[in-house]
């Protein structure tokens, strides 16, 4: 075997948020780091000479202990506060009989309500469902700023879920008391959490969803460019601290020697990196795929990893239409909800046809960026998805008449090249523009997740080798993803000063 030609106190190999926090941290705390991302890690594709996003969700979380710990830390606290506002324009919420306009921070959300159900018991709903959210908001703050919950084991330890399970509401908890079964806000009220976590919605405890609710109704709030944004500061923090980012690179094998990780080999390399630590910042199963033989992995992680199947996929769009091709009427965000009703109760909690839908500005004066992400079943037919899409948007009143107007559209998942509205391709654009990226999934696991959140440890059983993806802590979505990283990071090189205990900051939360 080929000497070890380069030599890394750690190896991330992945490109979730997850690996790049736990990079910038632990190369800030002045060690080697080297990123494999695999994929793109600035979370783009390349379209025409044109960098577009691979997600539309928006921030929301940025405000929480996780991310402000891990933005204090790099020094980038106050930039991120600047930044992070209420995005612009109106939230719509097409539903199968109504449609509800909502200014940002939900100002008019009672009014609104109001408007749409006069009879029925809106205004308690929206007082009994605040303060849940508040009460969930103060324990789940506490646990993920304090120490145990962000090291080793401390999440997973039974004395420690023990102790705060019993702070929490449980899954018999009806936070939208007094509203009868069936109403229709109960659904609408919680359709974003599809676009913004990774673990079915089914699952999710009834803590992570009241807190994400009150995250929403804050704004919903969102950086400029978003995810891109997030991912853009991590990188740049990496390559500060002398960190490498590598993504030409391909990993062939993971080393290990008597049962440590030590490194790796290069795909259409003679010589290999060596690594004191290695994160993996993607999802586990990879392993299978001949980078580590099965029979080398921890019966406990196998288990595990054969539990987590992906039952759902986040279809991407993107379109560029000419403004006068836009409803006067359409502004900010939309939320769409299917009008047909799913007969499979776990395909409906799923989200399975919700469609979410963003406004832009386009790349020439006189048009508009439209990106639009659907849920779909595990297997669905991507051909002629772009197209009945757009048919659905037109026949809810949201895209009325749009088609003449598309000046092209685009998806990088369905290996089609882009077209206008008519079905004709742009060349313009660059030949080869047909991609086939994998879509992001929404995972179920076969057996409980940990207090509705949490799928695997920080701990992979294999020394040295760790794990830091959105499987983690797939139920906290984007904060989930900083908590896993802090958590690998401190795993690797723990920080002089712990950020885990209180401070001003994380007292004003």
């Amino acid at each position: 075997m080929a000497a070890t030609t380069n030599h890394y106190d750690l190896i991330v190999l992945g490109s979730d948020i997850a690996g790049l926090v736990a990079a910038a941290l632990v190369a800030r705390r002045g060690k080697r780091v080297l990123v494999i991302p695999h994929g793109s890690a600035d979370g783009t594709y390349r379209l025409g000479g044109q960098s577009l996003p691979l997600t539309s969700a928006p921030v929301v979380h940025m405000s929480t202990p996780p991310v402000k710990r891990v933005f204090q830390e790099l020094g980038l606290l106050q930039q991120v506060r600047r930044q992070h506002a209420s995005v612009d324009g109106l939230i719509h919420v097409a539903l199968p009989e109504q449609r509800l306009d909502f200014e940002p921070g939900e100002a008019n959300r009672s009014a609104e309500l109001s408007r749409e159900w006069p009879e029925d018991l809106v205004g308690d709903a929206l007082q009994h469902q605040s303060s849940w959210r508040d009460a969930v908001s103060e324990v789940l703050d506490q646990l993920l700023a304090s120490e145990n919950g962000l090291v080793a084991e401390g999440f997973w330890g039974r004395r420690f879920l023990a102790r705060v399970a019993h702070q929490l509401p449980g899954p018999e908890t009806d936070e939208f008391s007094p509203l009868p079964s069936g109403h229709p806000w109960r659904e609408a009220s919680r359709a974003y959490e599809p676009w913004l976590l990774h673990l079915n919605p089914q699952q999710l405890g009834k803590a992570a969803s009241l807190r994400l609710g009150g995250l929403w109704s804050l704004g919903p709030e969102d950086l400029p460019r978003g995810h891109v944004r997030v991912r853009e500061l991590l990188l740049q923090r990496i390559g500060l601290h002398s960190g490498e980012v590598k993504p030409e690179l391909r990993v062939g094998e993971i080393l290990l020697k008597r049962g440590r990780v030590v490194g790796v080999t290069l795909l259409g390399k003679r010589d290999r990196y060596g690594c004191d630590h290695m994160i993996l910042a993607t999802d586990p199963r990879r392993l299978f795929d001949g980078i580590l033989p099965p029979e080398q992995l921890p019966r406990a992680l196998l288990g595990t990893l054969h539990a987590i199947e992906a039952v759902a996929y986040r279809f991407l769009m993107h379109v560029e239409i000419q403004e006068e091709g836009l409803s006067p009427a359409l502004a900010g965000m939309v939320q769409c909800l299917p009008r047909e009703v799913e007969p499979d109760p776990g395909r409906r909690a799923l989200g399975i046809g919700r469609i979410f839908l963003r406004l832009d500005a386009g790349s020439t004066e006189g048009t508009r960026r439209l990106t639009i992400e659907r849920i779909i079943p595990s297997g669905m037919p991507l051909l002629r998805l772009r197209e009945r899409t757009l048919d659905e948007l037109d026949e809810r009143g949201i895209l009325p008449f749009c088609r003449q107007h598309i000046r092209w559209m685009h998806s990088p998942h369905d290996g089609r090249e882009a077209m206008d509205g008519r079905g004709q391709p742009r060349h313009e654009l660059r030949s080869s523009t047909g991609i086939a990226q994998s879509m992001s999934a929404i995972h179920h696991y076969h057996g409980s997740p940990t207090l509705g959140v949490g799928i695997l440890p920080y701990v992979s059983g294999i020394k040295s080798l760790h794990l830091a993806s959105r499987l983690t802590l797939p139920g906290l979505g984007l904060e989930g993803e900083f908590a896993a990283g802090t958590a690998a990071a401190g795993l690797v090189a723990p920080p002089a000063r712990s950020p885990f205990a209180r401070s001003p900051l994380l007292s004003r939360a």
